[in-house]
């Protein structure tokens, strides 16, 4: 089940006017693009407990100002009620969503689209791989025990299949074809767990990042693909972007190119220090087509009253941790990625 984040005490009034004011200039010091012709905006974002929580009208209203900003977004850790969501869109003008049924932890994925810019195509569905296709792989697991870095390695470990199917979508906008796959990978434990049963948890989210980016290779050289220009995002549960680590590793092994929206930011999640959130673009692709990527960090940019309050009151450990405490609650844990990509005549 989904573990909603509570409502920190004392409440929190969020005054949202200001609050867009603050977002719409956050965008220009971090160069995110406005919705343009011949351009689109394509982003991603875990809206944590989406459904499952409470949030007040206002924190909706602040997470559709941040979603307005984009043509196409893909989404997770949307409740099995989804009425949230669909309040959010109704709260943005010209904007309509496509989700799935529900899987692991009562989750659901979805895509949110601007109307007038994004065409929905023909192929919709969910990547269920047939039991003769599931992978094994060796998985080298590192952590730490008495203060010593230690790597344990674990051979054939056999896929299971997903706990949340990623969910692929065509779309068409401008001269562009492509496809989307909206990814919740499963999580497990933490790589650096001394327990057996941790590391075999961690070795079950290497072989999903496995099994769908050799999945996205196998789909790239199979002449019946629909659209060989595919991109995979969303939280992929990938902890740093480096070739050392081998959920990352299991990201680039068939070819997948992700994209480094780490120039302005340090992590997609708001504790700043891991790279769950991705984007990775299939081989010989769209990949001359993008014309800039990044991350919004509006941990940044909003309630920045409540942030002096608390660090005048505490030290800035305790008041980082307070200050989050309030984003979980009315925004979220994790930070909108986005790309940008040129669908104009060539």
């Amino acid at each position: 089940m989904s573990i909603p984040f509570k409502e920190p005490s004392p409440p929190y009034n969020i005054r949202l006017s200001l609050e867009k004011s603050n977002l719409t200039k956050f965008y220009k010091k971090r160069a995110v693009p406005r919705s343009k012709k011949n351009k689109l905006l394509i982003a991603s974002w875990n809206i944590a407990n989406l459904g499952a929580q409470h949030r007040n009208e206002d924190a909706l209203k602040l997470i559709a100002h941040i979603i307005r900003r984009f043509d196409l977004i893909a989404i997770q850790e949307v409740n099995e009620n989804f009425r949230t969501l669909a309040s959010i869109v109704n709260m943005i003008r010209g904007y309509d969503f496509i989700m799935t049924d529900t899987a692991g932890n009562t989750e659901r994925l979805a895509f949110v689209y601007r109307k007038s810019k994004v065409k929905p195509r023909q192929l919709f569905g969910e990547i269920a791989l047939r039991k003769r296709e599931y992978p094994k792989k060796n998985v080298t697991v590192r952590f730490r025990e008495r203060g010593e870095s230690k790597i344990k390695k674990y051979k054939n470990i056999q896929f299971v299949p997903f706990d949340r199917n990623p969910y692929i979508g065509s779309f068409q906008a401008g001269n562009l074809n492509f496809t989307l796959v909206n990814v919740h990978l499963y999580f497990g434990k933490w790589q650096n767990s001394r327990k057996q049963e941790d590391q075999l948890k961690y070795c079950r989210r290497v072989l999903e990042i496995y099994a769908m980016a050799r999945w996205a290779k196998r789909r790239n050289d199979a002449k019946t693909t629909y659209d060989k220009d595919i991109l995979l995002l969303g939280d992929m549960n990938i902890p740093v972007m480096e070739t050392t680590d081998s959920a990352y590793k299991a990201l680039v092994q068939f070819g997948m190119q992700p994209v480094n929206w780490l120039t302005n930011v340090g992590g997609s999640n708001i504790n700043n220090d891991k790279t769950y959130d991705q984007v990775a673009i299939a081989p010989d692709t769209i990949q001359d087509k993008v014309l800039g990527v990044g991350a919004i960090d509006f941990d940044n940019a909003i309630f920045n009253d409540k942030w002096k309050e608390l660090s005048n009151q505490m030290s800035h450990r305790k008041a980082t941790s307070r200050f989050a405490s309030y984003m979980k609650h009315h925004i979220s844990d994790h930070r909108p990625i986005w790309i940008q990509l040129d669908t104009g005549v060539t």
